[in-house]
């Protein structure tokens, strides 16, 4: 008897697990800041500025029990974002620069693509090193359904900018360039791209 009831209670303890509903996963997909600011959704593209005065990074950490931990973790991330931010503008900068028809005349036809990459590689991840010393956590957003913890590090266009000039004032040898006039040349492709 007491055989009996326990396969029957094990029979029913079974139909309710496997009736039991799956959790659902939040935001399966689709990001919801939960009426957090902008930013949290769109990090840079939250900002009319952005790639005119200043370049941001966006990063985020789970609920952990070490809060410094948390906001930490979550402050790497966004450092992270923002220097792969500034290494492709600056990448993409020196790409369309050296493309242009006044500076590719000057360097001449000689400058090999292998070169040009290893050139444009250097400076943008000296740019973006340099560029990352004046970069500032600006904000924090904790979300509270799930306490993730958001992160919003922001960097200057003109540390960006100065970074670039001189970086371009080191390797302007590399290139058969007068520091000066690449300088020069530089300064006003820098000008043209920020008022794009």
């Amino acid at each position: 008897m007491v055989l009996y009831f326990s396969l029957i209670f094990m029979a029913a303890f079974g139909l309710a697990a496997c009736n039991k509903k799956k959790p659902e996963l939040a935001n399966s997909g689709a990001f919801s800041n939960a009426g957090g600011p902008a930013w949290v959704a769109k990090c840079g593209g939250a900002f009319p500025d952005a790639g005119k005065d200043a370049f941001y990074g966006c990063g985020s950490m789970i609920a952990v029990e070490n809060l410094p931990l948390q906001v930490q973790s979550a402050d790497a991330r966004a450092r992270t974002d923002l220097a792969r931010n500034i290494d492709a503008f600056v990448a993409d900068f020196f790409k369309d620069f050296l493309d242009s028809a006044g500076i590719k005349e000057k360097i001449g036809k000689g400058l090999a693509e292998l070169e040009e990459k290893k050139f444009i590689s250097g400076i943008s991840k000296d740019v973006t090193e340099s560029a990352l010393a004046g970069a500032l956590v600006v904000n924090h957003w904790r979300n509270p359904a799930d306490d993730m913890l958001y992160s919003l590090d922001k960097v200057s266009f003109d540390n960006v900018s100065a970074g670039m000039e001189k970086q371009m004032r080191q390797h302007a040898k590399e290139i058969n360039l007068d520091a000066d006039d690449a300088v020069k040349e530089l300064d006003l492709a820098v000008v043209k791209k920020r008022w794009e």
